[in-house]
């Protein structure tokens, strides 16, 4: 096999945003986007393990969080319909993906899904929101969720 051969400038991931979109609309100014997924492992070690530890894989679970700027616009999800949706106890679908922006300053911005690449959906519960205000600082947000039930992995769709 030849050795692998690097190069930072064109190998990089530099285009769209790993952002979170929960029912339908991304989170509003946020400013980070992360999935964690986990595998508990079950301890099958038994006497015939020898010196070393045996597992085998056990139930999956995720979580998301992001962080956000605060704001006043109406109809989007911001930290006010995360929260309602915290004390509701209610069951959100998510995408977790790239989004590309279009538009332009004075039109405005939109971040379509980019469907050439892989995404992730399922459903989450929001289980955190850390709301904080600094002096002389933007007000900003904390959400953190479980996931319920599986995560899909959406495949990319080839571009054309």
């Amino acid at each position: 096999m030849a050795e692998a051969i690097y190069k930072p400038n064109s190998d990089l991931e530099l285009d769209g945003k790993l952002m979170i979109s929960v029912g339908g609309q991304l989170i509003a100014f946020g400013t980070s986007a992360k999935l964690t997924v986990n595998t508990d492992m079950l301890d099958t070690t038994n006497m015939m393990s020898g010196d070393w530890k045996d597992e085998a894989p056990g139930t999956k679970s995720f979580a998301v969080t992001s962080e956000a700027l605060l704001t006043r616009k109406t109809q989007t999800t911001s930290a006010e319909s995360l929260l309602h949706s915290q004390l509701t106890d209610a069951q959100l679908d998510f995408v977790f993906g790239e989004f590309n922006r279009t538009g332009d300053e004075i039109a405005g911005y939109s971040y379509p899904l980019d469907t050439t690449k892989t995404s992730y959906t399922g459903k989450i519960r929001i289980t955190s929101m850390e709301l904080t205000g600094e002096t002389t600082k933007l007000k900003k947000y904390t959400m953190s969720a479980n996931g319920c039930g599986p995560l899909t992995e959406v495949p990319a769709v080839p571009a054309g």
